[in-house]
């Protein structure tokens, strides 16, 4: 799985901010995609953000995103594509 997002820092916080379609920023698909994005970003506080559309976006997150929400503009962050593992059952090859 691939996800596109970005590290910024607002207001002395530094956190990731994941690019998702409008769906996933409701309580049951975000959770899994947070459980997903904490794979590539474990040490930091995970924000999920929809497209602006019509002036308006939609997060999600573990964390109480009011104050924060006004400092994104999906269309001025940098985003990068970043790969998730998935845990195997296969044994370790050493």
């Amino acid at each position: 799985m691939e996800l596109t997002a970005a590290v910024i820092t607002i207001r002395q916080l530094t956190l990731a901010v994941v690019l998702v379609p409008v769906e996933l920023t409701y309580p049951e698909p975000g959770e899994r995609m947070i459980a997903d994005a904490q794979r590539v970003f474990p040490t930091l506080p995970i924000m999920l953000v929809s497209p602006r559309e019509g002036g308006y976006s939609r997060t999600f997150a573990h964390f109480d995103t009011t104050n924060l929400v006004g400092d994104i503009d999906t269309d001025q962050i940098a985003w990068r594509r970043y790969g998730t593992r998935r845990a195997t059952s296969r044994p370790l090859p050493f």
